[in-house]
């Protein structure tokens, strides 16, 4: 086979292979999305079963369905459980009971609040029924709960949950709506489908790359080969030096195959050595290029990094390695690993040590996990702060042991504490600062707190600074 065909055939393969793994991330991608939508609408409709057989169908049959109901006691409770039934899930928007009146179908109480202009009065007809919602009633369909959407009506588009209430003989008196707006119902599974499909064409391009360097290679290899051939005996010493070379690029290749699951480390390697070892070659515009790159690839590697350790959290593939590990140590071995860069930005950067009885201190845990979380929070403070000091402290409370970070940056709002701690979350939207991140190291850290049945706490002031505390058992038991 020519050179050329062969070259030719391998993009060929290379293509039908990156084809096949895009297909596949985003079959998968949908599936699992699809997978949670069928999960979420089950959960929905058992809710909604659940708070049907909470009422009293007695209460029900005593309503007339029109305003003469209102002020009654039956209409009261009934009214005051759909709004605890409503308060049990801040994603509900209504929550009602309706039954037939002739032809009509029509509200009987509804948890809105009368004032507001969506509030549906006893009696007032819902127009947008369907000959389908009578056939319960009229005993041609089982009472079961059921989830339907997108539907819309005059109020809006919803995911509707229905649920029947049944009287002593198991016939429907009434029918329970609960209503989530459309939007905030999907909204988790369209993340899912936009992160899945997002990753999946990083990776496939990543991938492609990769590919089209191998297919270079064999290309260049088979011409190498080829003129070999036709200059043997002329240039065995040069034939020496190319097999050589081949063996080199043989190990790359296969270096470069091992690192598929992390190509953004690979770049960010190689930019880092282009930089110690080029910089001085390169023009004032070439140098500011690799700066920028080296920039962006140390964010990729940061990222993919914090995605992965993330996805392992959640996924439960942390694995836990505990020892007897002196707590005091950890901080101390944190603040020696950022001295350097506190005081790049003028900071003093100190550790706190309770001194007590010998023991009191030792912890049985995972010395790699705890000291991620303490670096993960260290870094934070050194990047949010711009002045004055940072203080890393520990300390034993009662079974517990107390890793505290203290700074004197910017602080964090007293609204936002609860949001800095969630997936994605830019400390830099809440404090005004200019540094960026992924918004994952606080994420990662509670997730790796919480495999050692710990937690982390923060407490803030706008304008003084936050402190951090991060408590964990003194002897490792597993998070359920």
């Amino acid at each position: 086979m020519s050179i050329k065909k062969a070259t030719v055939l391998r993009a060929v393969v290379s293509a039908l292979l990156v084809a096949g793994v895009a297909t596949g991330g985003v079959l998968i991608t949908l599936k699992v999305a699809d997978f949670q939508r069928v999960q979420y609408f089950d959960l929905r409709k058992f809710q909604a079963a659940a708070a049907a057989a909470t009422l009293d169908f007695k209460e029900i049959e005593s309503l007339r369905g029109s305003s003469e109901d209102v002020g009654t006691p039956a209409f009261e409770e009934l009214r005051s459980q759909l709004i605890r039934i409503r308060n049990t899930d801040p994603r509900l928007t209504f929550v009602y009971l309706m039954r037939p009146g002739g032809d009509e179908m029509v509200f009987l109480v509804d948890a809105e609040d009368p004032e507001s202009e969506d509030y549906s009065p006893p009696g007032q007809v819902y127009e947008e029924a369907l000959p389908g919602d009578f056939l319960v009633f009229k005993g041609k369909r089982s009472p079961v709960a059921k989830i339907e959407g997108p539907i819309t009506d005059r109020w809006g588009t919803w995911i509707s949950a229905t649920a029947y209430i049944l009287d002593d003989k198991g016939k429907p008196v009434a029918l329970l709506g609960t209503d989530v707006d459309v939007e905030r119902a999907l909204a988790s599974f369209n993340d899912i489908r936009y992160m899945g499909i997002l990753f999946t064409v990083l990776f496939s391009v990543l991938l492609a790359l990769i590919l089209l360097q191998w297919i270079l290679w064999r290309h260049m290899r088979d011409r190498r080969e080829a003129l070999r051939r036709e200059m043997e005996e002329s240039i065995v010493r040069l034939n020496t030096e190319l097999l050589e070379a081949d063996r080199l690029k043989s190990e790359f290749i296969e270096s470069a195959s091992h690192e598929l699951r992390g190509p953004a480390t690979a770049v960010d390697g190689a930019l880092q050595v282009m930089d110690h070892e080029l910089s001085g070659e390169l023009s004032d515009i070439g140098r500011e290029l690799l700066e920028i790159a080296l920039s962006g690839s140390n964010r990729l590697v940061d990222l993919v990094g914090d995605l992965l350790d993330l996805t392992s959290i959640e996924a439960g593939g942390i694995a836990i390695n505990p020892v007897e590990v002196d707590a005091g140590e950890l901080v101390r071995t944190t603040v020696s690993e950022f001295l350097a860069l506190a005081r790049e930005k003028g900071l003093t950067l100190e550790s706190r040590v309770e001194e007590g009885e010998p023991g009191r201190l030792e912890v049985f845990a995972d010395p790699k996990v705890l000291l991620r979380v303490l670096e993960n929070l260290v870094a934070n403070a050194i990047k949010y702060t711009d002045s004055s000091e940072i203080t890393v402290a520990v300390k034993a409370v009662d079974d517990m042991v107390r890793f505290t970070v203290r700074d004197t940056g910017r602080g964090i709002p007293k609204r936002f504490e609860d949001e800095v701690f969630k997936r994605f979350s830019r400390l830099h939207l809440y404090t005004g600062s200019e540094e960026r991140g992924a918004g994952l190291g606080l994420a990662i850290s509670m997730g790796l707190a919480e495999t050692h049945s710990g937690r982390i706490l923060v407490e803030s002031e706008e304008g003084k600074g936050s402190t951090f505390y991060f408590d964990v058992p003194r002897h490792y038991e597993p998070a359920d």
